[in-house]
């Protein structure tokens, strides 16, 4: 499954609810401070499941407002258990009775930070919240420059909702922002636990007053998928860390299930053959690589037509090969561009597969070709099959620009391009967006989790295994879970591929294509 995420303003309007009906003060803040508390404990626990030694204390680091109410209630449970906990008040205020419960507990309350990072195990970021924007005030400049000089590699962030400087509806992040190991939010997903790798780990906690969930406030009373709602923001994470968390918090889903197996009356063309264009003298490997991930995404057919025909073949012998597109035989899905020759007439054969009739995936050097040809991009606009974009973001920019779109946050340029343009945007990265043309749909955000698909002909990789899924449903209505199901299935082979019995190491390109069988085996489950 994909989860749903929602703007700051829906959060708000369903916390009122619940605000209106405590029954004591703060009893919503102490329910989510305790999802705060419980998290903590189990990363100052570790592997082990200890409570850690002696010295290792947790230090809260406070804003003035609810979300330092938040760090503050946490940290006194925190004391009450045994943990050695202090405290600094960033902001001229703080929260009077969270406060208060601090001290109560046995929290100590610093005037400064502290001299060494080492002396805390965990940092709990209780700075800004959902009421934060991309970037701290100046003033502030010390304590992020504390926050990312982490010395010591188990000295872990916790942030409290979301990290501080980072926009909860955007996932932009400012100069000054506190990357977070972890992020623990309460009720429902905000959009930038989908949208900023600066949350590390998401987990969400089942909070609210005594049978009254805030997730059910959220879903019942703020549908965000109405057609007069805010755009739809959906979310998943290929690679789930296994943490042995307590009851009511979760992890984002890892999206669905890829079922490959073919039926009692499939043969080699029935599950979807795709066609692939890729490579050249100067780049032969990106058609080795780009084959190399479809043949290990799909039972049926891949076919190969362009320069490197010849190789393709050695590497992988069920490849049928040509050098001719026009010769390459029936397909239902093609993939065009990755390592080939921006000359030549390589504009001419773009221009051949875009007239077709099949879905097609364009990158690399197809997405320079449509970005320097008006007439290209105006074929794609054009087209009744699917079309595909996979650009890295500095593809994407060429393309935004060419079109003349403004610049904006990512996920909000991402959607404009594919409108613009009337294809699907894979817009490539840690966490990898994608966007259909239909302004109503949904965009789908993957987070790898992880970035070790950062790395040469990994891009190759993922076109092979993006157009295999495209060629296994050419017609599909749900086209932007499929292709970010398939984005899923890559980030957790190239997870596999860096796994070692000595911990992970680096994750060559056709390491991950060999583990894409083990990936889609794996897909959908935690």
């Amino acid at each position: 499954m994909f989860a749903t995420t929602f703007t700051a303003s829906q959060i708000r309007q369903a916390e009122a609810v619940l605000l209106d009906d405590e029954s004591v003060p703060d009893q919503l803040m102490q329910s989510a401070a305790h999802a705060v508390y419980q998290v903590a404990d189990v990363l100052l626990r570790g592997d082990t499941g200890d409570a850690g030694e002696a010295e290792d204390r947790v230090l809260v680091l406070a804003g003035g407002g609810g979300n330092g109410g938040d760090a503050l209630y946490a940290g006194a449970e925190l004391a009450l258990a045994g943990h050695g906990v202090d405290a600094v008040l960033v902001a001229d205020e703080a929260h009077e009775r969270a406060l208060t419960a601090f001290r109560n507990a046995g929290g100590t309350v610093l005037d400064e930070l502290p001299e060494y990072l080492w002396s805390h195990r965990l940092i709990i970021d209780g700075i800004v919240g959902l009421g934060g924007g991309a970037g701290l005030r100046a003033e502030l400049a010390e304590v992020v420059e504390f926050c990312r000089s982490r010395a010591r590699l188990d000295t872990q962030i916790l942030a409290v909702d979301v990290p501080s400087g980072v926009d909860a509806d955007t996932g932009e992040a400012g100069d000054l922002h506190i990357p977070a190991d972890v992020t623990v939010t309460f009720g429902g997903w905000r959009r930038a636990h989908a949208l900023s790798p600066d949350c590390g780990l998401q987990l969400l906690a089942d909070v609210g007053l005594p049978g009254r969930p805030l997730q059910t406030l959220l879903i019942d009373t703020l549908p965000e998928w109405a057609a007069d709602g805010p755009p739809l923001v959906v979310s998943a994470r290929a690679v789930v860390p296994d943490l042995a968390l307590p009851e009511g918090i979760t992890t984002m889903p890892p999206g669905w299930r890829v079922d490959v197996e073919p039926g009692a009356a499939d043969d080699k063309y029935s599950g979807g053959v795709v066609g692939i264009f890729a490579g050249s003298g100067t780049y032969p490997g990106a058609a080795i690589l780009c084959t190399a991930g479809a043949v290990n995404a799909t039972p049926a057919m891949v076919r190969y037509a362009g320069p490197q025909a010849l190789e393709v073949v050695r590497a992988h012998p069920e490849v049928v090969a040509t050098e001719s597109l026009a010769d390459a035989g029936r397909v239902q899905a093609w993939v065009f561009g990755p390592g080939a020759d921006p000359g030549l007439d390589t504009a001419d054969q773009l221009r051949w597969v875009l007239e077709r009739q099949e879905p097609v995936l364009i990158d690399a050097t197809g997405l320079t070709l449509l970005a320097t040809h008006e007439d290209l991009r105006e074929l794609v606009v054009k087209r009744e099959a699917h079309t595909v974009l996979t650009p890295h973001d500095g593809e994407f920019t060429r393309l935004r620009e060419a079109v003349g779109l403004p610049e904006g946050s990512r996920w909000q340029e991402t959607r404009a391009l594919a409108s613009e343009l009337q294809c699907a945007i894979v817009r490539k990265g840690r966490i990898t967006l994608v966007a259909t043309e239909e302004l109503l749909e949904p965009v789908a955000a993957v987070d790898a989790g992880h970035s070790w698909a950062a790395t040469p002909g990994s891009g190759d990789v993922l076109a092979g295994v993006v157009g295999a899924h495209l060629a296994s449903d050419p017609e599909s209505h749900a086209l932007q879970f499929l292709l970010a199901q398939a984005v899923a299935v890559h980030a957790s082979a190239a997870k596999l591929a860096a796994a070692t019995p000595f911990g992970d190491a680096t994750a060559p390109a056709s390491r991950i294509a060999s583990f894409v069988r083990e990936a889609t085996a794996r897909s959908g489950a935690i």
